[in-house]
């Protein structure tokens, strides 16, 4: 009787490894659906130049956020689970020291007018200091659920506020709202660790190379989402609109890609979780642009559905980037490859015709997307087969 009961337990501890992720994930998604209820508070009352405006700037303060926090939030979940919190703590410090630089920069080459977007500077030092990774490290994936829950409440208010408001400045605290709200949640969560979740260690701390592996490829899939819409965009409205039902599938993809990282997990599940959800966006996005643009924005452009239908392969060609990424970036024989990818995508940039259509923008975003792609998997396979034949 014993082995029949130790028999029936193994098909559901089975069920419930592979479905780990799901807590993030619809968490995730409700936190996703907080953004776009915001996007259809404002996108049905702020008139397009002024929503132009907020998410162009948005995406320059968001490439701050990435310089600040995610090329060393991964390494910080490594360094806590190896049980080396003084790393951790150091690397906390230098957080700080890169979002008081980044936020200097975005002040420096705005042509914005400060007493409208200063609440947006607030959101590098509130990404800085954040401790979610604490939370990350011990795998307590429902709590970084609740604190997405909690971030995008604070911000749905502050929209609504906006809205009754119709005015700039409480349009440009929306954002800040929702990064200041997780950050007082995740401080709360990560000085009460649940009882069953300890952080205990589980490997030693990450080498010299793997450290700059990491960061380097955690800082390259972090500063994809806003990249080449910043460098390229040229204050494009309609493109800047049509970004932000992009890094809704960003998001989503960045808290899959935690939470597998988290858990180490490779194979077959990981693709599973990575590339079917954004197969499934890009099919809608290919098949009913017009559908997905009327459901955010009141009085959508030709130019918007236009940009949405055209880019419909960037949501699978991020999610075809992260998994490289994610069996790379802890390699040592890669650790120089994300470094080398982020700098000649910058560099690259000015290459290109800084006088581009939308449309235009979004196609060389997803050709540069492919390329990366095709050069992180020849670098996977000849080095896979180095190693056999070693």
């Amino acid at each position: 009787m014993k082995r029949f009961c130790r028999a029936m337990d193994k098909p559901r501890h089975a069920l419930s490894h592979s479905l780990y992720p799901l807590w993030l994930v619809s968490a995730n998604l409700i936190s996703r659906l907080g953004g776009m209820i915001i996007l259809v508070l404002v996108g049905h009352v702020f008139a397009s130049d002024m929503l132009g405006s907020y998410f162009s700037m948005l995406a320059l303060v968001g490439l701050a956020v990435t310089a600040t926090q995610a090329g060393s939030g991964p390494l910080l979940i490594r360094f806590a689970q190896s049980n080396r919190l003084q790393l951790a703590w150091g690397g906390v410090a230098i957080r700080l020291l890169i979002a008081m630089i980044a936020t200097t920069i975005v002040m420096i080459t705005t042509a914005e007018p400060l007493a409208i977007y200063w609440p947006l500077i607030l959101m590098p030092m509130a990404a800085a200091l954040s401790p979610d990774w604490m939370i990350a490290a011990r795998t307590e994936f429902s709590r970084l659920g609740a604190i997405a829950v909690i971030a995008q409440l604070a911000g749905i208010l502050m929209a609504i506020w906006a809205v009754m408001l119709d005015h700039a400045i409480a349009l440009f605290a929306i954002a800040p709202s929702i990064s200041i709200a997780g950050l007082i949640a995740s401080s709360v969560f990560a000085v009460n660790p649940g009882k069953s979740n300890p952080i205990s260690p589980v490997g030693h701390s990450p080498r010299r190379a793997t450290t700059f592996g990491l960061i380097g490829f955690t800082l390259l899939a972090g500063c994809l989402p806003n990249l080449d819409f910043v460098l390229l965009g040229q204050d494009n409205h309609a493109l800047f609109m049509a970004q932000r039902v992009f890094l809704f599938c960003a998001g989503l993809l960045a808290a899959i890609a935690s939470t597998l990282f988290a858990k180490r997990q490779s194979g077959v599940l990981r693709d599973v979780w990575l590339l079917l959800p954004m197969a499934a966006i890009s099919l809608i996005l290919m098949v009913s642009p017009h559908q997905v643009a009327m459901l955010i924005y009141a009085t959508p452009s030709p130019e918007l559905i236009e940009v949405l239908q055209h880019g419909a392969l960037w949501p699978i060609f991020l999610a075809l980037l992260t998994r490289q990424i994610l069996a790379l970036q802890e390699t040592p024989h890669a650790a120089w490859l994300g470094w080398v990818c982020l700098i000649v995508l910058i560099a690259t940039t000015f290459l290109i015709s800084p006088i581009l259509s939308a449309t235009d923008v979004i196609l060389v975003a997803q050709y540069r997307l492919g390329l990366l792609i095709l050069v992180l998997m020849i670098w996977a396979t000849i080095t896979s087969r180095r190693r056999v034949s070693a």
